[in-house]
């Protein structure tokens, strides 16, 4: 797959900062999409999670990230409670479609920050992951993972 240089509009995001197992992210999501509903808030786009912590260096269960959904501009922002409703400012990513495994992520992952450096390109945040589709719905050699890591160009 191509990696992409791209501008990010500004978004409000529904989040649930989480501190535990990646394995835990189904559950979380399907609380976050009850929660939209059960709210009458617009989903926009594909569940995501933002990782503040590295598998390669961090136990399976001291994982932390933020898992969250996209929703429409029109919610209302809120700090309160266990699922917050953000706003991202605009900003620039390098991204790249990994097609198969979330086993396998970390191939992508790595031709990413090779791409960073050859390009001059500082990544200056957390990566994303957003979940395009997902194993209840296809096949895992069939599995869409757009990997976004915020930049400024050097």
């Amino acid at each position: 797959m191509e990696i992409e240089d791209k501008i990010i509009e500004e978004e409000k995001l529904a989040i649930i900062n989480y501190n535990g197992n990646v394995e835990d992210m189904d559950i979380l999501i399907a609380k976050l999409l009850s929660w939209a509903e059960a709210n009458k808030v617009k989903v926009v786009g594909s569940p995501f999670a933002i990782y503040f912590t590295s598998p390669q260096n961090t136990k399976p269960d001291e994982m932390v990230y933020d898992i969250g959904i996209p929703v429409s501009k029109d919610t209302e922002l809120s700090e309160e409670g266990e699922i917050k409703v953000v706003e991202l400012l605009e900003h620039r990513v390098i991204s790249i479609i990994h097609k198969g495994s979330y086993e396998t992520l970390s191939e992508s992952y790595k031709e990413m920050v090779e791409y960073s450096i050859k390009h001059n390109y500082d990544i200056i945040g957390s990566p994303k992951e957003i979940y395009i589709n997902s194993p209840h719905e296809v096949q895992e050699e069939e599995l869409l993972t757009e990997i976004q890591f915020p930049v400024i160009k050097m």
